[in-house]
C-alpha cells in the first residue's frame, strides 16, 4: 500500500514540473484550453479554430483535427452559428467550409492528423510542393477525420508515432491470477494432481502478482517515440505439499520489490499521407534492476527459487520487431511482431527466448471512449540452468482481453485518461517434465489458466512546436 500511495503521489505532482516557471497553477486553471484535447489555446495561435454556439457561447480548438472532431460530434456544421479557423499564411480567420486543407505535410502544428487551414488553395498548393502532403476541401476532411488520432493498446504496441514534444506519464496496477495446473493443453486441479500420485512431492496450487508501474513516453521527433517501464511486483505462490500426519501440506513464497525497468524505442519508417496506415519498426531493452535470487539447491545445484518469483532476469534483455496500425474512420487495428532474446546472467541461468505476435480493434465512438478486443500469442523457449533446458519452463500462451480508455479530465494543458482491461488466457500449451524418485514417477508442471487485469491513469501533453 505505502508503494500505491508513493506512486500516486509522484503522478499528482509530476505535471506541476513540467509547466512553465512563470505559470502558476491558478494561472494555468484560468488558460483557455482545448475542449477534445486539453491543450492551451494560446500556444496554437497559427492553428486555432473558433467555434460559436447557437446560443452564442465561443469555444476554441488548438487546431483544425479537433475543430472537425467537434463538429462531427455535434453533428455537423449546422449546429454551430459559425465555425472559422485560422489561415496558416496570414493568420486571419477564415469561415472552415470555405477554407482549404493540406493533410500529411511534413509539419504537424497540434494534433495528429495535420490539417492545415488556408484561405487560398494556391497558397496551399505551394506549401505542399515544400513541405509534401494533400490538398483537400472541408467535405474530404470532415468525412476522413476520426474521432481520436490514435489509439493505444495495452499488451501490444501502436505503430502511430505523435508529433515532436508529445509526452505522457502513467500510473499502473496490474493483477495476474494463475490457479490451474496445465500439463500440455490439458488443465488439472492442484489438489486431485497431487492427491491422485504418492510419488507427486509438491505442486503449485497458486500464483498471484501484483504489480504497480510508472510509465513514460517521450517523442523527440515526429518520428520516434521513446518508452520507459519502472515496475514495483508483489508475488505470491501457493504450493501443495505430499500429506503429513495425514494432512496435505501447504507452503506460501512472497517476494517484492523492483523489477527490470524497460526501454523502448518505435521509429516510424512509413505512412499514409491520410495518417491513416503506419509501419514502424520497434527496439527495446530491459535493465537487470530486479533482483535476480541465485540462491541453489544444496542437493541438485539448481537454482532454488523458480522463475515465476524471480523480480528481475538478472542480465539486460532485447526485444525488436515490426508494429503496423490502420484507421477505418471509427475503427483502429494494430498488429505486432516481437522477438525477445533473454541472454544468459552471470549465474549462469538463462530466461527462455519469446517470439510473439499480436493484434488489437479498437472502436472509438467519440473522442472520449475507445472500447476494443485484444488477442496476443507468444511462443516461449525453455529456460536454462547451467546451461541444461529446465522440461517444465516455456510453451505456447494465447490471450484475449476486452480494453476500454476514458478521457476524463483535460488539465495543465493535455488530458487525464482512464485506462482498463480485463482478460483471460483462451489457449495454453505448457511445457512438463517427467521425474522419478524413491516413491515412483512424478511430474514437475506449470501454472496457468486464471486471469489478469489492468488499470491505469494517464497524462498526455505535447509542448507546442515552434512553426
Amino acid at each position: 500500500m505505502k508503494t500505491v500511495i508513493k506512486i500516486a503521489f509522484m503522478l499528482v505532482i509530476f505535471p506541476f514540473t513540467l509547466m512553465p516557471d512563470e505559470v502558476s497553477a491558478e494561472e494555468a486553471h484560468k488558460r483557455e484550453s482545448c475542449r477534445v484535447c486539453g491543450m492551451y489555446i494560446d500556444q496554437y495561435q497559427k492553428s486555432a479554430a473558433e467555434l460559436i454556439l447557437k446560443d452564442g457561447t465561443m469555444e476554441h480548438t488548438c487546431g483544425a483535427a479537433c475543430m472537425l472532431r467537434e463538429v462531427e460530434d455535434a453533428g455537423g456544421l449546422s449546429s454551430f452559428k459559425s465555425v472559422k479557423v485560422h489561415d496558416w499564411v496570414s493568420g486571419k480567420l477564415v469561415d472552415a467550409e470555405t477554407a482549404t486543407y493540406v493533410l500529411g505535410s511534413n509539419v504537424i502544428p497540434d494534433m495528429v492528423p495535420n490539417y492545415i487551414a488556408f484561405a487560398k488553395r494556391e497558397e496551399a498548393e505551394a506549401f505542399v510542393a515544400k513541405e509534401g502532403g494533400e490538398v483537400i476541401d472541408f467535405n474530404i476532411a470532415y468525412n476522413d477525420v476520426s474521432p481520436v488520432g490514435t489509439t493505444t493498446p495495452f499488451r501490444i504496441r501502436t505503430a502511430v508515432t505523435p508529433g515532436k514534444g508529445n509526452f505522457s506519464a502513467g500510473m499502473v496496477y496490474g493483477y495476474q491470477q494463475k490457479d490451474d495446473l496445465k500439463i500440455g493443453s490439458n488443465g488439472v486441479d492442484p489438489t486431485s494432481f497431487i492427491q491422485g500420485n504418492r510419488a507427486q512431492p509438491k505442486a503449485p496450487q497458486e500464483m498471484q502478482v501484483q504489480q504497480q508501474a510508472l510509465t513514460f513516453n517521450y517523442s523527440p521527433t515526429d518520428n520516434l517515440a521513446l518508452f520507459m517501464n519502472v515496475p514495483w511486483f508483489e508475488k505470491r505462490m501457493t504450493t501443495l505439499t505430499q500429506p503429513t500426519a495425514g494432512r496435505f501440506g501447504q507452503t506460501v513464497d512472497n517476494t517484492n520489490g523492483l523489477g527490470d525497468i524497460s526501454l523502448e524505442g518505435r521509429y516510424n519508417l512509413w505512412r499514409s499521407t491520410r495518417w491513416d496506415k503506419f509501419a514502424t519498426v520497434l527496439l527495446g531493452t530491459s535493465l537487470p534492476t530486479g533482483q535476480f535470487n541465485a540462491a541453489r539447491d544444496a542437493t541438485t545445484g539448481l537454482i532454488s527459487q523458480g522463475p515465476g518469483l524471480q523480480l528481475g532476469k538478472g542480465v539486460a534483455t532485447f526485444t525488436g520487431g515490426m508494429l503496423y496500425s490502420q484507421r477505418w474512420k471509427d475503427f483502429w487495428v494494430h498488429t505486432t511482431a516481437l522477438y525477445n532474446v533473454n541472454p544468459e546472467n552471470s549465474d549462469n541461468y538463462a530466461f527462455g527466448d519469446v517470439a510473439s505476435a499480436g493484434l488489437a480493434l479498437h472502436y472509438t465512438p467519440n473522442y472520449n471512449w475507445m472500447v476494443g478486443i485484444e488477442m496476443d500469442a507468444s511462443y516461449t523457449e525453455k529456460n536454462q540452468d547451467l546451461r541444461s533446458k529446465i522440461g517444465n519452463t516455456g510453451g505456447t500462451v494465447t490471450n484475449l482481453a476486452f480494453v476500454s480508455d476514458y478521457r476524463f479530465l483535460n488539465a495543465f494543458g493535455g488530458n487525464f485518461k482512464l485506462r482498463g482491461s480485463v482478460g483471460l488466457p483462451v489457449y495454453e500449451d505448457l511445457n512438463s517434465q517427467k521425474m522419478t524418485n524413491t516413491r515412483g514417477q512424478y511430474e514437475q508442471v506449470q501454472l496457468g489458466n486464471g486471469f489478469f487485469g489492468n488499470l491505469s491513469v494517464v497524462w498526455t501533453f505535447r509542448s507546442a512546436p515552434d512553426y
